[in-house]
């Protein structure tokens, strides 16, 4: 009798196995895009609908008209950029990565999150223990890997019963050879039970989560040569990426 893991690498090698493998990652990468998409058209929404508001008051301001459409076009531009570099996760293809500036990615995942931070009740804070830390990259894709971790630890602070909900980020250099970010929280902390399942495809705790926000962190930072994972904390949450310096 064939034992199942012969039984396994035999299906993993046939026809049905490579169809079932192409089928599996056209599925998660839908579900990726359809999750970072979802941000930047739910901020077009809601300014537009500031805008539509705005423009049936009785005094209309251009400067303000000109704000909001302005937020339109960048959240748009953000949009585009998001399916071209998830694109880039997926295809075999050379890549033009250059110097990156961590605090300049950290300063501007902040500067995005920021609204969302306040209306939560949630004080941020960034912390450099480096001079400006550089890796080979591409920035945006660096973003959306923290912007994920950041906003996955911003709701593990919202919580009626936490009065303090504290989110820090801090950067350091490991090494002469590594340098890295890390998230922290005050929040509930990881389940014992899925706390090394975090970093795949639909893994949540949240009733309202996808669970992919830290798989894309995850698949991101590896595209970077790097590594994410879920590190030991007396409360709440630790995550750290660490990527290779420049």
């Amino acid at each position: 009798m064939t034992n199942p893991e012969t039984q396994l690498s035999e299906f993993a090698n046939s026809g049905v196995g490579r169809q079932w493998e192409r089928e599996t990652a056209m599925r998660v990468m839908t579900a990726y895009i359809a999750h970072e998409l979802n941000h930047p058209l739910g901020t077009i929404i809601n300014v537009a609908n500031m805008l539509s508001r705005r423009l049936s008051g009785p005094v209309v301001s251009p400067k303000d008209i000109g704000e909001h459409v302005e937020s339109i076009k960048a959240e748009a531009i953000r949009a585009t950029s998001i399916i071209r570099h998830m694109r880039m996760l997926t295809e075999h293809k050379p890549t033009a990565r250059t110097s990156v500036s961590l605090v300049d990615v950290c300063s501007d995942t902040i500067a995005r999150v920021a609204s969302l931070a306040k209306a939560k009740q949630v004080k941020l804070r960034f912390v450099s223990r480096a001079a400006r830390p550089k890796v080979y990259g591409v920035k945006e894709l660096l973003e959306t890997a923290l912007y994920n971790l950041v906003i996955n630890s911003i709701a593990a602070v919202d919580n009626p019963g936490i009065a303090k909900r504290r989110v820090i980020i801090c950067v350091a250099v490991q090494d002469t050879n590594w340098t890295t970010i890390q998230v922290l929280d005050n929040g509930i902390g990881v389940p014992e039970g899925i706390r090394d399942k975090v970093f795949e495809p639909f893994v949540t705790t949240r009733a309202d989560g996808a669970g992919l926000g830290l798989a894309i962190a995850s698949d991101i930072v590896r595209w970077h040569h790097g590594q994410v994972s879920n590190r030991p904390c007396k409360s709440g949450t630790c995550m750290e990426i660490v990527l290779p310096r420049e």
